[in-house]
């Protein structure tokens, strides 16, 4: 299951080669919580904004690519789960409000990928391994972008 990090580093042409490869021959499930993100994007766009159409366009092909056959949404129960986990998380390690919903949105992520039985493949390294801290029974492939 990709992360938003892989949507945004695939656009970018910066995902490592080895990620690439593995990515073409290999079944590819889709979080809806990270297509919603990449989804928000397009709202938030300054229509005035020379580059919107542009930065509007990758990001339709980017949703368009997505098979929404292959897409996962979280239980009610990851719903919970996720909220508690970003609760403490947002207490324990000090995030400031901004950066909460996007913690939440990460351990959504991060449960969604579980409950698929799917590995997650993201470059947040610091989010998912707080996460994995305390659920290290969740499948999870790091990378850095080149």
């Amino acid at each position: 299951m990709l992360d938003t990090t892989v949507y945004i580093d695939a656009q970018k042409a910066r995902l490592p080669q080895a990620l690439s490869a593995r990515m073409a021959v290999g079944e590819i499930l889709h979080s809806a919580v990270a297509l919603g993100e990449i989804a928000a994007n397009l709202g938030l766009l300054d229509p005035a904004h020379i580059g919107t159409p542009g930065v509007a366009q990758v990001l339709r092909e980017t949703l368009g690519r997505a098979d929404m056959k292959r897409t996962v949404s979280p239980s009610t129960e990851a719903w919970l789960e996720a909220s508690v986990l970003a609760g403490i998380l947002a207490r324990t390690q000090g995030f400031p409000k901004h950066d909460r919903r996007k913690l939440l949105n990460d351990a959504l992520i991060f449960l969604s990928a579980h409950e698929a039985d799917a590995v997650l493949v993201s470059r947040n390294v610091r989010d998912i391994d707080l996460l994995l801290q305390i659920r290290p029974d969740v499948r999870v492939l790091l990378y850095d972008q080149v």
